[in-house]
């Protein structure tokens, strides 16, 4: 029982932050470059489903710490709908 006491604090750790390193950063950039977007416009529910997808895929979080810009940007290019 302590394995998933320690795996929830470890995702919830994780989950929160990613959203100050990594889905914020991206919020404001695309609010920067198309304020009219959808997911601009629905904040709450930008950051729950942020919070969500971090929390439950919590391991795989390391490999995108360990390219957060390149994750930021390709996330706002898919975000703005942006096809290069």
């Amino acid at each position: 029982m302590e394995e998933l006491y320690f795996y929830l604090v470890f995702a919830l750790s994780g989950a929160l932050t990613s959203i100050v390193s990594i889905w914020y950063p991206a919020f404001q950039v695309a609010k920067k470059l198309d304020p009219n977007n959808v997911a601009v416009s629905m904040p709450k529910l930008y950051y729950f489903m942020s919070f969500l997808f971090s929390f439950v895929l919590a391991p795989g979080l390391i490999v995108i710490f360990m390219n957060q810009d390149a994750f930021i940007k390709a996330f706002v290019q898919s975000l703005l709908g942006d096809e290069e």
